[in-house]
C-alpha cells in the first residue's frame, strides 16, 4: 500500500503542477517556475527571457503555487482515510 500511496501521490501532484502551470499560462502568458528560483539562475536557463518581474508578477505566482497546495490538501486526505499513505 505504501508504494501505491507514494506512485498516487507523485501523479496527483505531478499532474496537478502541470495542470496548474497550463491555467497559468493560459491566464497569464508566463509560467510562475519565474518566482521560485533567484534572478541569476532564471537568466541562465532562459537567458532571452523577456519577463522583467515586478512585485505584483512575483505575489501572482507565489500565490497560484499556493492555490495548488490548497487543492491538493482534500485529496492528500482522501489517501490518508484510504490508508494509502499516512501524512495526517
Amino acid at each position: 500500500m505504501a508504494v501505491a500511496g507514494v506512485f498516487l501521490t507523485m501523479i496527483l501532484f505531478f499532474g496537478g503542477f502541470i495542470a496548474a502551470e497550463a491555467i497559468f499560462y493560459q491566464q497569464t502568458g508566463r509560467m510562475f517556475w519565474r518566482a521560485m528560483v533567484p534572478t541569476a539562475i532564471r537568466f541562465t536557463v532562459a537567458p532571452e527571457d523577456k519577463v522583467a518581474l515586478d512585485s505584483y508578477m512575483v505575489m501572482e505566482e507565489w500565490a497560484a503555487v499556493m492555490f495548488l497546495g490548497s487543492f491538493l490538501m482534500l485529496p492528500m486526505i482522501v489517501l490518508n482515510v484510504m490508508g494509502f499513505v499516512h501524512f495526517f
